[in-house]
C-alpha cells in the first residue's frame, strides 16, 4: 500500500497525526492571544497608576475598590476582547497569503482568528449574562434587559456566521495533508483538524487552569464549541478541492508538539507565582 497516496491516507495513525498537530497549535495559539490580550491590559492600567499581577487563572489589580473610576473600568475591562479581535483579524488576513503555502503551522493563524472571535463575541455573551469581565462595561451603558438578550443573540449570531465563513479556510489547510479534499477524506479531515481539536484543546486549557478557572472564563472558552455547529453544517457543501499533485505523507510536526507541551507547562509554572506589572 502506497502511503503517499489519498486513497490510501483514512488511517487511524494519520487521523491521530492530524489530531495532535491542530490540537498542538490550537493551544499555542490560545496562549499567544492570551497573553497579548492580558499583557496589553496589564500595560494600560499602569497609566492609571494600577499594580496588577498576572496569574495562570486571572489578572488581579491589587488596589483598592474606590480606586476604580468609569473610565478605568471601560478600558481595562473592554481591551482584551478587543486587543483578541484585531490581533486575530491581521492573522487571519496573513492566513489566507498562506493557503497555497503547504506548511501545517499556517493553521497556527487561522486558530488565531478563532481564539480572537472567541474572546471577543463570546466574552460579549459571558459578560452579559454573568456581568463579569466586559460584561462590566456593558453595565455602564445601563441597557435593559431587553437590550443586553439582543446584544447577547447578535454576539452569538456573529460567531456562528464567522464560523460558517471559517470553513473554506479550514477545509483550504487540507493541502498540508492531502492532494485533494472531496467527499470520500472530507469528514475524516474536518473531524481530525477541526472538531476533535476544539474539543480536546479547550479541556486540556480547562485542566490546566484548574482549580481557579473562574466561570466568567470557564463560560467564555465554552463558547468554542458554538465554533463546530456551522463548520459541521457546511462542510460537506463544497466542491471537491484540488491541491499539489505530487504525492506527500501526512507526518506529526513533532516541533509543534513539542512547543505546544513546553508552552503549556511554562505558561502553569511561571505564571503560578504570577508576574507582576507595575
Amino acid at each position: 500500500m502506497d502511503e503517499m497516496l489519498d486513497r490510501n491516507k483514512r488511517t487511524v495513525s494519520n487521523f491521530v497525526t492530524i489530531i495532535l498537530n491542530s490540537t498542538s497549535y490550537f493551544l499555542l495559539s490560545f496562549l499567544f492571544m492570551y497573553l497579548i490580550g492580558q499583557i496589553s491590559v496589564a500595560v494600560a492600567a499602569m497609566q492609571f497608576n494600577f499594580t496588577s499581577v498576572l496569574y495562570y487563572y486571572k489578572l488581579i489589580f491589587t488596589i483598592d475598590t474606590y480606586s476604580w473610576t468609569p473610565d478605568a473600568v471601560k478600558l481595562l475591562f473592554s481591551l482584551a476582547p478587543i486587543v483578541s479581535l484585531l490581533m486575530g483579524i491581521i492573522l487571519f488576513v496573513l492566513y489566507f497569503n498562506l493557503t497555497t503555502n503547504t506548511m501545517k503551522f499556517k493553521v497556527f493563524f487561522l486558530w488565531c482568528f478563532i481564539h480572537g472571535i472567541v474572546w471577543f463575541f463570546g466574552a460579549l455573551v459571558a459578560g452579559t449574562l454573568l456581568d463579569k469581565g466586559i460584561g462590566y462595561v456593558v453595565m455602564y451603558f445601563y441597557l435593559l434587559d431587553t437590550a443586553k438578550l439582543i446584544l447577547t443573540l447578535l454576539s452569538i449570531a456573529v460567531m456562528l456566521f464567522i464560523a460558517a465563513l471559517s470553513t473554506r479556510g479550514f477545509l483550504f489547510s487540507a493541502n498540508s495533508y492531502f492532494n485533494e479534499l472531496n467527499e470520500h477524506n472530507r469528514t475524516f479531515f474536518v473531524f481530525a483538524q477541526v472538531v476533535l481539536p476544539i474539543i480536546i484543546g479547550t479541556a486540556i486549557i480547562i485542566i490546566f487552569k484548574f482549580p481557579k478557572i473562574n466561570v466568567y472564563e470557564l463560560f467564555v472558552l465554552a463558547t468554542n464549541i458554538l465554533i463546530i455547529i456551522p463548520v459541521l453544517l457546511r462542510y460537506n457543501s463544497f466542491p471537491t478541492l484540488f491541491f499539489e499533485e505530487h504525492p506527500f505523507k501526512i507526518t506529526l510536526d513533532k516541533t509543534g508538539l513539542v512547543m505546544a507541551i513546553t508552552a503549556l507547562v511554562l505558561f502553569r509554572v511561571v505564571f503560578e507565582f504570577g508576574i507582576k506589572f507595575g
